[in-house]
């Protein structure tokens, strides 16, 4: 069932909503922009309310994905669930394997399971914006940040308050990490680029 849990976590983020959402608005995320499906491009074609609603949707399938997964495999079926909707956000299977970014489905993921580490990582993200000028150097960052607290929490047997047991957050970050870090590594260069240009 755990593999069973991965792979409804992954249809749960091929799910285009983003782009669903800013059509209905008359926008193509895909072709605008950044061509992004995300909540940044979202921001910058249709604005905050369009930013927000794509951002909480995904946010909401990212814990959806969870729930499925807890319910059909316990607590390591969530961890997969939630890993597999971030692949399938940013390895989308319905378009050649190019996706989001999968930060706020990510967000999503760790609200469900790790409410702890969404607050560091968010709280990263916000300081690394300001110092760096960057949100791709922020969440380099950050995911440094959730991949150091994770394997904390662990060590000190810290309350997770809900969601996965200490001992498997080092696997939740590990994996996140692997996922989400080639494209906003992607995008920090290409800030340093036009930063020198």
């Amino acid at each position: 069932m755990t593999v069973v849990a991965g792979l409804i976590g992954y249809a749960v983020g091929t799910i285009p909503t983003a782009v669903w959402l800013a059509r209905a608005r008359g926008i193509d995320l895909r072709q605008g922009g950044s061509g992004n499906p995300g909540a940044n491009n979202a921001r910058q074609l249709g604005g905050t309310g369009l930013a927000a609603a794509v951002l909480l949707v995904e946010i909401g399938k990212g814990a959806g994905a969870v729930i499925a997964g807890n319910a059909l495999a316990g607590e390591v079926g969530a961890i997969v669930a939630g890993l597999g909707a971030i692949a399938g956000n940013v390895y989308n299977l319905w378009y050649r394997f190019k996706g989001g970014k999968g930060l706020g489905i990510a967000a999503g993921v760790m609200l469900a399971l790790w409410p702890g580490g969404l607050l560091v990582m968010l709280a990263t993200i916000a300081g690394g914006a300001l110092l760096t000028r960057s949100s791709g150097k922020a969440t380099l960052i950050a995911l440094g940040m959730a991949m150091a607290g994770s394997v904390a929490w662990w060590m000190w047997e810290w309350d997770n308050a809900w969601g996965a047991p200490a001992r498997l957050l080092p696997s939740l970050a590990l994996g996140t990490v692997a996922l989400i870090f080639p494209k906003h590594l992607t995008d920090a260069r290409a800030h340093a680029k036009r930063a020198t240009v």
